[in-house]
């Protein structure tokens, strides 16, 4: 009696595991989502919301599913996905903020097809997405209109007592100073911009609800300043922090908002830092600009040594924009070949539309860097970059940023071409200015990521085994 029993109960335990796994493959559900609550017909996603379970699963790993095609779509941009792995490790959260789709008050659409025993499969989804205010406890100090940004800061600028904390530093040649800058972003911030009074929107001044705005400067000591910088990196999950030297026609105030903005759209865990050479912040003075970038170097060489030696941070980003990389890339030739142990630090180096010689990039910088560093180097480079246009022509020579015929290609640089993402006047900052190129920055910090794995670009190979990338438009 008891076998009997035994028997029936099995047969019956088995009954339901078959005809489960039956209703599973007849409602496609051989995929599954962590949290299927979250695209339920009448679910909705915020900018608000934990996006730990939006990733999908197998429910069979001996299910054999071919053929996978995931296609995501919101506010007219898409994303495709060929397998589980890729669609888990993407940032649907920082996409979705990049592209403004929470405030088009559109649909999140997904499509996930497959193929099991060649049986087609299919998911359809549309899943509302909704804007909620930011909560003031999510980054750094905030009020119930803005939100404030701690930015670290060396400087040769002269020191100006001014009631307008935008013109604190001026545009003079001055001893290297340290200190720490309290940057205000609204929190009806777009990834990007840099918000600043219009006078066709009838702005004439600055309003923390609306724009980017200096909150407060505080000049610190140098073992103070490294002190406290080494402290709050500490306290990254990470133990990371980037360094953003600037390129021409910035000032100080400028180059304090780009920082912010880059750390902001980022979503950077660890502690941001600028250094700000004396540029004159003037179009029509490009050649005193060189000629202080030139007289920068040895400042910008000991402040590089200290911060990759004293910040105590464990992974270190690099990034220099236009003439910046200048400064930049002498000062990292430099300190690697006096202090060779720094370069454990340093996780990448990034040169966003470098104002270099292309020749001399190519043939001399680039080669010892690569040699030095024994790290990953990204180069952005654009065909649509107006200032590097001006400067070849004043040069008679390509720029390192340039992209076309003369684009630089160099062993151990991965070169990424932004041509035709701009659209900008001068289509110079398009490194922080554009959503494509935050994202991929975003990959390479977030997840390490090489070209050749980063969903954004696409190989374009030429003769010879020589390739590079192209961002997708």
């Amino acid at each position: 009696m008891f076998n009997k029993i035994s028997s029936f109960l099995f047969f019956t335990l088995l009954c339901v595991v078959v005809s489960t796994s039956q209703l599973n493959a007849q409602n496609n559900q051989y995929l599954i989502f962590e949290d299927e609550t979250l695209v339920k017909g009448d679910s909705c996603l915020s900018n608000r919301s934990d996006y730990s379970k939006f990733r999908l699963d197998y429910v069979n790993d001996s299910t054999l599913v071919k053929n996978l095609q995931i296609i995501v779509g919101a506010n007219y941009k898409s994303e495709y996905f060929s397998s589980v792995e890729q669609f888990n490790i993407f940032d649907f959260k920082f996409w979705l903020l990049s592209n403004d789709s929470y405030k088009s008050n559109g649909d999140l659409e997904l499509k996930i097809t497959y193929r099991v025993k060649n049986k087609l499969m299919e998911r359809v989804f549309s899943i509302c997405l909704t804007y909620v205010d930011p909560n003031p406890i999510d980054r750094g100090a905030n009020t119930p209109d803005f939100v404030k940004l701690p930015i670290y800061f060396g400087t040769d600028r002269n020191y100006i007592k001014s009631k307008d904390l935008n013109d604190t530093f001026g545009i003079k040649r001055s001893k290297l100073k340290y200190g720490i800058v309290e940057v205000s972003i609204p929190h009806d911030h777009r990834v990007g911009e840099i918000e600043s009074p219009a006078i066709w929107k009838f702005e004439f001044t600055e309003d923390p609800k609306k724009h980017m705005m200096l909150q407060k400067i505080s000049l610190l000591e140098k073992n103070e300043f490294f002190d406290k910088l080494s402290k709050d990196i500490e306290e990254s999950e990470k133990k990371s922090t980037f360094l953003f030297v600037h390129g021409y026609n910035t000032s100080f105030s400028e180059a304090a908002k780009r920082t912010a903005q880059i750390s902001y759209d980022l979503k950077f865990d660890g502690k941001a830092v600028f250094y700000s050479w004396p540029s004159q912040a003037s179009t029509f003075r490009y050649g005193k600009d060189e000629e202080n970038i030139a007289w920068s170097q040895s400042n910008m060489q000991r402040f590089l040594e200290d911060y990759l030696s004293k910040s105590q941070a464990e992974e270190i980003y690099l990034v220099a924009h236009s003439m910046g990389n200048r400064g930049l890339t002498h000062a990292i030739v430099q300190v690697m070949k006096n202090h060779p142990d720094l370069r454990n630090k340093i996780k990448e180096i990034i040169l966003a539309a470098p104002d270099i010689d292309a020749d001399v990039f190519k043939n001399e910088i680039a080669p010892q860097m690569v040699a030095e560093t024994k790290k990953p180097i990204t180069l952005y480079v654009s065909a649509d970059d107006l200032a590097l246009k001006a400067s070849k022509l004043l040069h008679g020579n390509p720029r390192a940023g340039d992209a076309g015929e003369k684009m630089v290609i160099v062993d151990g640089v991965e070169t990424i071409d932004a041509s035709g993402i701009d659209t900008s006047f001068l289509s110079h900052s398009y490194f922080a200015d554009t959503n494509s190129i935050i994202s991929d920055i975003f990959d390479i910090i977030q997840s390490g990521q090489r070209a050749l794995d980063r969903k954004r670009l696409s190989l374009i190979k030429l003769k010879n085994n020589i390739f590079y990338w192209k961002v997708k438009q």
